[in-house]
């Protein structure tokens, strides 16, 4: 079915809301004193709490036993995403773990490839490379090493399991309503990433009050806005073009760090912040 354009404008605000929210994770993490694994359990816990209080009564499955399954896997992604990410940050460079995890969009196009049958442009191949250098610039702090070890690998694996959550969304939008997918995905991560973080036995009480305040902005901000507007907003426009758009978010989280966390910027980050948006136009012009 052809999206028309009132709902494509709309998809484009949801998904520029959708990648300043995301970014804000990067802020509240860095202020939040808590194990990552158990700031990302938190994360999706209460939002899916929240999300299933609220639809309850409306929240479906899939009609095919198929698609349920799809379902499952998704939310098994993103949990997986969450837990391979957070390692990789104590495994490898900054530098390394966010280029590498920001390849998302090369296993999108394959997942286009072989699920729609469409081969993805070279425009769309030359904004990923474009949009990659940028980042490397702006991540770079003498610190990135061409090397495969359990980091790269975990940021790798991050990467594939982003996309397979992020375009399963879009695969099933003609067979489950958004608010069911979101509800359904959130609450099974959430309860992946708890029962990883009971097996590490790693502790989830005992934090401050402030603490489990930043617990519930991730939880508002980030997930139930950042997330669920991203995954609104790849059920009209293109998959391809929704994660080259994704890969803005490193954009809006260096301004962010910039603005409250007091960190300084250079011309290397300049550069980067500036090739990123060229690729996120590029793209665009392919998407109208």
């Amino acid at each position: 079915m052809l999206k028309t354009n009132t709902q494509k404008e709309k998809a484009y605000i949801f998904l520029l809301v959708g990648i300043t929210a995301m970014a804000s994770a990067s802020i509240i993490i860095k202020l939040t004193k808590a194990p990552p694994l158990v700031i990302a359990s938190y994360r999706l816990l209460i939002s899916s709490l929240i999300l299933s209080l609220i639809n309850y009564k409306k929240a479906k499955t899939c009609s095919k036993i198929f698609n349920n399954i799809f379902l499952t896997f998704a939310g098994l992604s993103l949990g997986i995403h969450f837990y391979t990410w957070i390692s990789a940050l104590f495994l490898t460079s900054v530098a390394n773990a966010v280029v590498l995890v920001n390849t998302s969009p090369i296993f999108i196009s394959i997942l286009v490839s072989i699920i729609e049958k469409k081969i993805p442009s070279k425009k769309f191949y030359l904004s990923v490379l474009v949009a990659l250098i940028g980042v490397f610039l702006i991540t770079y702090n003498n610190d990135l090493k061409i090397q495969i070890g359990k980091g790269e690998i975990l940021s790798i694996i991050g990467a594939i399991t982003f996309a397979i959550y992020i375009y399963t969304g879009r695969y099933l939008s003609k067979e489950i309503s958004f608010i069911s997918y979101i509800t359904y995905v959130y609450s099974i991560a959430g309860i992946c990433l708890l029962l990883i973080t009971i097996l590490l036995k790693i502790p989830l009480v005992g934090y401050s009050a402030y603490t489990y305040l930043n617990f519930l902005l991730l939880a508002l901000i980030p997930q139930l806005i950042g997330h669920s507007s991203t995954n609104y907003a790849i059920r009209i426009l293109s998959p391809t073009f929704t994660s080259i758009v994704l890969i803005g978010e490193t954009v809006i989280a260096t301004v962010f760090s910039v603005i409250f966390l007091k960190e300084t910027i250079n011309l290397y980050k300049l550069i980067g912040i500036g090739l990123i948006i060229i690729a996120v136009f590029y793209a665009s012009l392919e998407e109208k």
